[in-house]
């Protein structure tokens, strides 16, 4: 008897294994192939460095005690936006391609405020850059229940700038507000014309006999920037029937500023020989060219229920 029950239970777990299984895949197949919808996010950029991008613009920040400090960053982010259109491209049950094309901002800032003996250092940078991107995704995707489902992400992606602002405002040690020119000089030292230290060397293939303390410029026009724009992504997120939520990183493996770019050319109109570039006109070592990463939060909206996605199914 005993022998019976253990086999009817054996034959009622089998038949609802079946069911269920089939139930699923039935489910699982009734998934488009292709899905369509539109794409939403927010947006937390920067440089992976600031170092050097006082130099890069033809200046170069030094103490009292004539030590090189730079550029000191105290605001890591830079807020923007994405938006634009996406879809997904299903492989099988848990693997999807996602491929979007964006309209999405980047850019950084620079804000160093202080006081030391009693000289005033600020300096302003506020760099935006708005570009056009392709990012193609690899998904995978781990069902939980009918409507909710986690998503792993990686992914590369290519782009181009379409255009930007750079807001630049610096004083820097000096004791009047706005500031007259630095001087121009390719080292720091005292000054006798005016019985002070100068504390900023300047580059004037760079900004010639002007340098304004406060300015505003295209982001791209400067030679050795980079409107190109490519590099990889990653993210985790979930899906909720129709909706997707990820919080995603980007890198890129192009810099924004290119550090290496020889303007040799530049040097010699102005007579001066076997100078390459601002880095060696101003005795700073080089350091690595920056790259933007983004760290965003994107939300997006998948039309399902239109016909033409319900007709193209496996």
């Amino acid at each position: 008897m005993n022998n019976k029950k253990y086999f009817l239970a054996f034959i009622i777990f089998v038949t609802a294994f079946c069911i269920t299984t089939n139930l699923n895949a039935q489910r699982r197949n009734k998934a488009p192939l292709i899905r369509f919808g539109v794409r939403a996010g927010f947006n937390m950029s920067d440089l992976t460095s600031t170092n050097g991008l006082d130099v890069w613009n033809g200046l170069a920040f030094y103490n009292e005690d004539l030590k090189y400090v730079g550029i000191k960053d105290t605001k890591p982010f830079k807020y923007g936006f994405n938006l634009g259109l996406t879809a997904q491209v299903k492989i099988n049950d848990h693997f999807f391609w996602q491929p979007s094309l964006l309209f999405m901002s980047k850019g950084y800032k620079v804000a160093t405020k202080y006081t030391e003996n009693y000289r005033e250092y600020n300096l302003d940078i506020d760099a935006g850059a708005y570009y056009f991107q392709l990012p193609i995704d690899f998904l995978y995707k781990y069902e939980l229940s009918d409507n909710f489902r986690l998503i792993a992400q990686a992914g590369a992606f290519v782009g181009v700038g379409a255009f930007g602002y750079t807001d630049f405002e610096d004083h820097y040690g000096e004791d009047t507000v706005p500031r007259q020119n630095h001087y121009q000089v390719n080292r720091p030292g005292y000054n006798s014309i005016i019985d002070d230290i100068v504390m900023v060397a300047v580059d004037p293939t760079v900004h010639g006999s002007h340098l304004y303390w406060k300015d505003k410029d295209d982001t791209f026009i400067p030679e050795g920037t980079w409107r190109f724009d490519a590099g990889l992504q990653f993210g985790l997120g979930f899906e909720w029937r129709s909706f997707q939520f990820m919080i995603q990183y980007q890198l890129s493996l192009t810099p924004l500023y290119n550090y290496n770019t020889d303007y040799t050319y530049r040097y010699e109109e102005k007579g001066i020989n076997g100078i390459r570039d601002a880095f060696q006109y101003l005795d700073v070592k080089k350091p690595s060219s920056p790259h933007h990463q983004v760290i965003s939060i994107n939300i997006s909206y998948y039309f399902d229920n239109l016909k033409t996605s319900k007709a193209i199914r496996w």
